[in-house]
């Protein structure tokens, strides 16, 4: 890790945990990403942002989750926002809000989950009609992060003919309701909350893309790897606590821990070989595998982090309680079928079931 990167997460790190505990947004640590330059990280350079290649922003990315975790969900939702606006088909919007972002005058974030979620009846969980130049939104956008400070939020939703748009809702408008943040048993500080549209209207020239069969098909080349680079970062920072614990620790329990650094620096290497290859089309990124290799060490970093941190490691304002709750995230976060049933497998040390991410 390069040393401005390592400085920034260190940095982090001292903050984390106080507001874990507070779960106050983190508005010091956000100001260390802002003298950092990472709200320019993802954002094209046409629009004032440094547009990093992807295996840049994955070190970056990395950085960010070792220091705090909660300002890494921040970072990484408000990017894929970016991302989405840079990617739609509204040049003119994009014109509009990007450099404000990139200045980070503006925050924003997704609440996208929805797409793939159906209430009962099959009704879609964020539905649009058309109305005299524009749509009329009604439902729930189940889980953004930083809602509360977002001035803007990038959502998508179904038309009556299944038809998709995804489109930016400003959180002024009226009929948007953002709920209390969730309680979470880590990442609090985040403030992670649903938010509920009812009947609010948004024109056509807030609308990034669609009405289109699938609204999110185009992604960032980065995109696959995020979860897993976050994992990662986290994986560092438990490595670096448990480190000097191990070291005085009786003869095993040491050997124990030369076992569980080895089984890290291997997933961090492949990943990073991954991360280097990103953006060639010719590429098949086994995004599966990634995430479970990354969650299989999550939950062994963890156990043996609370091992060695011994009665600490469960008291709740100790870094270790937290870096543990945080590791747990990783088996919910973004987390389909098929890596939920390989993490399981891996834990088990069965075969994992057969997916079509699984290869290269």
């Amino acid at each position: 890790m390069e040393p401005a990167l390592e400085s920034l997460a260190d940095r982090l790190a001292k903050l984390a945990t106080h507001f874990d505990i507070t779960g106050e947004w983190p508005a010091r640590s956000l100001e260390h990403l802002t003298r950092a330059g990472a709200w320019t990280w993802v954002i094209p350079e046409t629009f004032g942002g440094m547009g990093l290649d992807p295996l840049r922003q994955t070190e970056a990315y990395e950085a960010v989750a070792m220091g705090c975790m909660s300002c890494l969900l921040i970072l990484t939702q408000r990017d894929a926002a970016c991302e989405l606006i840079a990617a739609g088909e509204n040049q003119r919007l994009a014109e509009s809000l990007l450099p404000r972002l990139a200045g980070h005058e503006i925050m924003t974030s997704v609440g996208i989950s929805q797409l793939t979620t159906s209430r009962q009846g099959g009704r879609p969980a964020m539905a649009a009609r058309p109305d005299s130049g524009g749509f009329v939104l009604t439902g729930c956008m189940p889980w953004v992060t930083g809602a509360p400070k977002c001035q803007i939020v990038v959502t998508g939703a179904v038309l009556p003919d299944g038809m998709q748009i995804l489109a930016v809702v400003p959180m002024d408008r009226a009929g948007v309701i953002i709920d209390t943040p969730m309680q979470l048993a880590a990442l609090q500080s985040a403030q992670t909350c649903e938010i509920h549209l009812k009947g609010v209207r948004i024109e056509k020239d807030l609308v990034l893309r669609g009405p289109m069969p699938h609204v999110l098909k185009s992604r960032s080349p980065v995109k696959p790897l995020v979860v897993a680079t976050a994992g990662i970062g986290l994986a560092g920072a438990i490595v670096r606590i448990m480190r000097p614990l191990a070291e005085k620790a009786d003869g095993e329990l040491g050997e124990l821990f030369d076992e569980l650094a080895e089984r890290y620096d291997a997933v961090r290497e492949r990943l990073f070989s991954l991360a280097a290859r990103l953006g060639d089309p010719d590429q098949e990124i086994p995004k599966t595998q990634v995430r479970v290799s990354v969650n299989d060490l999550l939950v062994r970093l963890a156990a043996g982090l609370t091992i060695f941190a011994k009665g600490s490691g469960f008291v709740r304002q100790m870094d270790a309680q937290r870096l543990a709750r945080e590791a747990l995230f990783f088996l919910v976060w973004s987390a389909p079928e098929d890596v939920r049933a390989g993490t399981l497998s891996a834990l088990l040390d069965r075969e994992p079931p057969v997916s079509r991410s699984m290869g290269y």
